[in-house]
């Protein structure tokens, strides 16, 4: 009986993770851990964005219709990772770092 409640708490904490952290990842490499890295002196900190502004430039990346720095293809080809549906996932994540 321990082991079955032990296991059901096991699976159900592997469920309820955080899904912010996962989409992030691979983006704290250039905009830092808590989104607070200017990147290569051109590119704001990504914290610093409203919410709004953040949530449409990520969607525009991803569609590959906007290149406002110069790295418009390199964003292109990280959102290509994240689903549509967790735009604002990240998007709320990277606003509460």
């Amino acid at each position: 009986m321990k082991f079955y409640i032990f296991s059901l708490f096991f699976v159900s904490s592997l469920f309820s993770m955080e899904e912010g952290p996962v989409l992030y990842n691979s983006c704290k490499f250039c905009h830092g851990i808590k989104a607070e890295k200017t990147y290569v002196d051109l590119v704001p900190a990504i914290k610093d964005m409203d919410i709004n502004t953040l949530s449409i430039r990520l969607k525009e990346y991803k569609k590959g219709t906007i290149d406002i720095y110069g790295y418009g293809p390199i964003m292109k080809q990280q959102m290509k990772n994240i689903p549509d549906d967790k735009i604002s996932i990240l998007v709320n994540y990277i606003k509460n770092l």
